[in-house]
């Protein structure tokens, strides 16, 4: 298999330990916690900053699509049922549904450190 891209591999990695969906996969990839200026008492203040790995939403979504398409991650429906290959002319899936690495994802992840 051809080595993926920084942008697959973070997303592999966002899903390595259990099924998410993407807004889960992107606040895992471009959001980190900061301590710096948070304050409980105050709801302005914030204690999420953008991420060091922080990529475009359009390109995680790309990223998803190629690994579904290579089998590198599993796809869950919203209602529970894993869907072992989404329509190829509804992409609508990318935005809805729930995603899991396969063993082949993982021996991925796991073959090309990033």
């Amino acid at each position: 298999m051809s080595p993926v891209t920084k942008t697959q591999w973070l997303v592999l990695n966002a899903t390595s330990d259990d099924f998410e969906d993407l807004e889960q996969i992107y606040r895992s990839i471009c959001l980190e916690f900061s301590a710096e200026r948070y304050d409980p008492s105050d709801p302005k203040s914030f204690y999420w900053r953008e991420g060091a790995d922080a990529v475009p939403l359009s390109d995680i979504v790309e990223a998803l699509r190629f690994l579904v398409d290579h089998g590198m991650l599993s796809v869950r429906s919203p209602q529970g049922d894993i869907v072992v290959a989404p329509p190829t002319n509804d992409l609508s899936y990318l935005l809805r549904s729930w995603f899991g690495i396969t063993a082949t994802g993982r021996a991925v992840l796991t073959s090309e450190p990033q």
